[in-house]
């Protein structure tokens, strides 16, 4: 009777790791489906909506991502706590200079440093942030407005010049 007992144990043991398993398996498959729902541009407005309030970061910022992202959605998501959904938010080619200008002045220096390296951000963002406390966010804008277009080097240097006030100080 003792090794019935310890069988039945070990049989017990064993069907309950299966069942985690299972449904470890499954909570990933349900996962994975809401992650593909909330990048499906064809997703309904009311689905993104709800799911932009999902407690899983990978779901927001596939919501962010969704290039079908209504403008109401994108400005929630913008105050994000999640640094790499407020990024998601500032690559979509949907999100408006208000959104973007919030972005580009984020506390995160890895969100100002995505906002820079965006060739979709309007230049005068990316000017703004060639003049941002963080040298690698500086840089990564200039690197950016170069790329732009050749006809904007000359206003660049313009824009990017000290005020006439400053040179006249000096000298």
């Amino acid at each position: 009777m003792r090794k019935d007992k310890l069988n039945l144990s070990q049989e017990h043991k064993a069907t309950a790791a299966q069942t985690t398993n299972d449904g470890l398996e499954l909570d990933l498959e349900i996962l994975q489906v809401r992650r593909v729902v909330a990048g499906n541009p064809n997703t309904p407005r009311q689905i993104l909506l709800r799911l932009a309030e999902d407690a899983n970061v990978s779901i927001r910022r596939a919501v962010a991502e969704n290039p079908r992202t209504p403008i109401d959605v994108l400005k929630k998501l913008v105050f994000d706590h999640d640094s790499e959904v407020r990024m998601a938010v500032a690559e979509n080619n949907n999100s408006p200079a208000e959104i973007l200008t919030l972005l580009a002045s984020d506390e995160n220096v890895d969100v100002r440093y995505g906002v820079a390296e965006s060739p979709h951000m309007p230049e005068a963002i990316l000017v703004s942030l060639a003049h941002d406390e963080n040298p690698y966010v500086r840089c990564r804008s200039l690197k950016t407005l170069q790329m732009l277009a050749p006809d904007l080097q000359a206003r660049l240097k313009l824009l990017l010049s000290p005020p006439m006030e400053k040179l006249s100080d000096s000298i």
